[in-house]
């Protein structure tokens, strides 16, 4: 069997042998890892203020079920199913003053019997809190996409 590169060896990462773990578990100095956390909403029409203005719900539901702050976000993705197409929803967030965050756009696969007017966010945060107590955030039509995760938030 060939061996991993350093780079994937958990002996090499932040606390791993090359460096000393120091900080106690939930400090401040903590060493925080990159997560990825989930939304989705569904949106009535495909005007791009209604484009906009679900985005801009979903987006404010994920940041404050999980205190998320601007400086730790390092990027996001936004796809949509190909009905919603009057906009890009990654304006929402250059509204809300993410300037600097790298952002996307995408078109969800057309799968047959997908949740039409469905709107999805992947946002990807710096953050020293465990995957589990994150929230993912499921809004009007797209909660029937996760119902075990749609009260979270």
């Amino acid at each position: 069997m060939a061996s991993r590169p350093a780079s994937l060896d958990a002996r090499n990462g932040p606390g791993g042998a090359d460096e000393a773990n120091t900080t106690a578990p939930g400090s401040a100095h903590e060493a925080s890892r990159l997560r990825g956390i989930r939304g989705a909403t569904t949106v009535d029409a495909n005007p791009r203020e209604a484009i906009l203005a679900a985005t801009t719900e979903l987006l404010t539901a994920i940041i404050e079920a999980n205190d998320v702050r601007g400086d730790d976000v390092a990027s996001a993705f936004f796809t949509t199913t190909p009905d919603l197409n009057a906009e890009f929803p990654a304006l929402a967030a250059r509204h809300m003053g993410w300037a600097n965050v790298a952002l996307m756009c995408g078109h969800e696969m057309d799968v047959p019997g997908g949740l039409p007017m469905c709107l999805r966010i992947l946002l990807h945060v710096n953050t020293a809190r465990p995957q589990t107590e994150l929230k993912f955030i499921y809004l009007r039509g797209a909660r029937a996409l996760r119902p075990d995760l749609a009260g979270q938030g």
